[in-house]
């Protein structure tokens, strides 16, 4: 296997041109921007003819590791040109400088190296901001971390800011007294951060609640920019496991640059595919830790460490 580099303005006519030169079997080991702004693609291909004069100085990449079952399943999921081409990269690195083989222990490996984790209940940030495009389960997700809280003997005040939805707050309070949890409606961002420091008096955990916003919409972008600075904390964006992969990567990192930090799937027992939140935690370089795994309030959270992911994406 021998590599070739290639250089372009333009993404689209670079992959047209790597078909074109080597073929539908080249496969790219790796994307970047240069400093001039252009695309750089290094490719890979299985080729004794190629004319490779033009890659002097070039590492030449070792054969000996099929990447052919994590290429597939990769595939299988949708994930992102961007996100496949580095996750496979970084596979084919690792097993060549690990001498591994196995497939989970490959990936398990490079998803150690790309994702941090987080510990939703960590009581040394007691703040934790739940934000997401409505409909993707953040309300949810913020009641099965509260009853996560109680089961672990931590005492959780819920905040929320979300006055959009007819009936939500009546419900979340509904939760909260079953959970023997503290409740607060704040109708204005300028009373949040009062209700934040009386809510940390006596409690653990302060979780709060925020409305469904478009991040595609800048006057939305900007009332959500200045919630989330009033609030402060950590912020988890809550992503449907089987968003596609385009509007995940483009919303993901939307709220990236708002401040979020924390990915959090939900609906994960809904979907076959995970290729949008993977793309999007990939390319924007978000921590993962727990994830929503079914509708039930009392257990719905499962924690997700890198070897479970990695098992999850090659079952």
């Amino acid at each position: 296997m021998r590599i070739k580099k290639f250089v372009d303005e333009d993404m689209i006519r670079l992959m047209r041109r790597v078909k074109q030169e080597l073929g539908p079997e080249a496969v790219i080991v790796s994307t970047s921007r240069l400093d001039d702004g252009r695309s750089e693609l290094v490719v890979a291909v299985e080729d004794d003819e190629i004319d490779f004069s033009d890659a002097a100085g070039m590492q030449v990449y070792p054969a000996g590791y099929n990447d052919n079952r994590i290429r597939e399943r990769l595939d299988y999921h949708e994930v992102s040109v961007t996100a496949r081409s580095d996750l496979l990269a970084r596979c084919r690195q690792y097993a060549v400088s690990a001498d591994e083989n196995d497939d989970i222990k490959i990936l398990t490996a490079v998803f150690d190296r790309l994702f941090g984790r987080y510990n939703i209940l960590d009581t040394r940030c007691p703040v934790k901001v739940f934000t997401g495009i409505q409909g993707s389960g953040k309300t949810t997700a913020l009641v099965k971390t509260a009853a996560l809280a109680k089961f672990r003997g931590l005492s959780a005040a819920l905040i929320s800011t979300d006055g959009l939805r007819a009936g939500a707050n009546s419900q979340l309070q509904s939760f909260a007294g079953i959970l023997g949890a503290e409740f607060r409606f704040v109708r204005k961002n300028e009373h949040l951060a009062a209700a934040i420091k009386v809510a940390q008096t006596g409690h653990d955990v302060v979780l709060i609640d925020t409305p469904g916003f478009n991040p595609f919409v800048p006057a939305e972008r900007e009332r959500l920019r200045e919630l989330l600075d009033i609030a402060g904390g950590e912020v988890f964006l809550t992503l449907e496991a089987g968003y596609n992969a385009p509007d995940a990567r483009e919303a993901a990192a939307i709220y990236a640059r708002l401040g979020a930090k924390n990915l959090l799937p939900t609906k994960l027992d809904l979907c076959r595919r995970i290729g949008g939140f993977l793309s999007a935690a990939t390319e924007e370089g978000f921590n993962l830790g727990w994830a929503s795994v079914s509708g039930s309030p009392s257990n719905g959270l499962a924690a997700v460490d890198n070897a479970v992911l990695a098992r999850l994406v090659l079952a």
